[in-house]
């Protein structure tokens, strides 16, 4: 439960990434949250917005109330760990997980709020739900979901387009082909089209910036810190 006198401390992995530095940028508009710690494989010693980046530690400091990952794949169990060994909120927007490593951060939320999401926009979260929505409706369209991203992300398809895929096998109990591509220094864009007899509908998102995953996991965090123990979702923080 978060103080509403002082801003609650939080810890930022994956600092010196992308995303981590557009948080740290955003940070301002969340005046109840403080980041305190950054931290970092790349970059050591540096500042950024203020703050110095730190090498990823074996404890967090006693103060920290909430953890937000923006690191890596292969990091998230360790960091999730150190989150539950302080007892802290863990915020996870790290794609292309595990199996293995989900089902852990599962077995956490019996003990922390843990909340996990592939894309912290909320507008892209409303599109899940009308997805699944379309899909449901009109289970006998084609479906096809393009998506394109930055040329130096590493997953393709993007966490987003599977959960979207994930979407819409829900609302028709098919899968969904992708097409992924990278270019340039697009920060997202997702497009799912149903053809149908006589009709085309399209849905896409798109991501102008860094800033609305960023607001997002900021929001996400400021939300999470009053909840009880359990895997949450940004569904859960939009009440969708």
């Amino acid at each position: 439960m978060s103080d509403s006198q002082f801003p609650t401390t939080v810890a930022l992995f994956g600092a010196a990434g992308r995303m981590g530095q557009e948080i740290l940028r955003q940070a301002w508009r969340f005046p109840h949250l403080q980041i305190a710690h950054g931290y970092d494989e790349e970059h050591v010693g540096e500042t950024l917005f203020n703050l110095t980046v730190e090498a990823p530690p074996v404890s967090l400091p006693h103060q920290v109330r909430a953890v937000i990952d923006f690191s890596a794949p292969d990091a998230v169990m360790h960091f999730a760990e150190l989150s539950l060994i302080r007892e802290a909120a863990y915020v996870c927007g790290v794609t292309a997980l595990s199996e293995a490593t989900r089902k852990v951060l599962a077995q956490y939320a019996d003990h922390i709020p843990v909340l996990y999401s592939p894309n912290m926009s909320p507008g892209m979260n409303v599109i899940f739900r009308i997805a699944r929505e379309l899909a449901r409706a009109l289970p006998e369209y084609e479906r096809h979901i393009f998506e394109i991203h930055h040329m130096q992300k590493k997953d393709a398809p993007s966490g987003t387009a599977l959960r979207l895929a994930d979407h819409l096998k829900e609302g028709s109990g098919g899968e969904t082909p992708i097409t992924a591509l990278r270019m340039g220094d697009v920060a997202g864009e997702h497009r799912v089209i149903f053809g149908g007899p006589g009709e085309r509908i399209e849905v896409t998102h798109h991501a102008d910036s860094r800033a609305v995953f960023a607001v997002g996991a900021l929001r996400a965090t400021e939300w999470l810190l009053n909840q009880e123990p359990g895997l949450y979702s940004m569904a859960d923080v939009l009440g969708l």
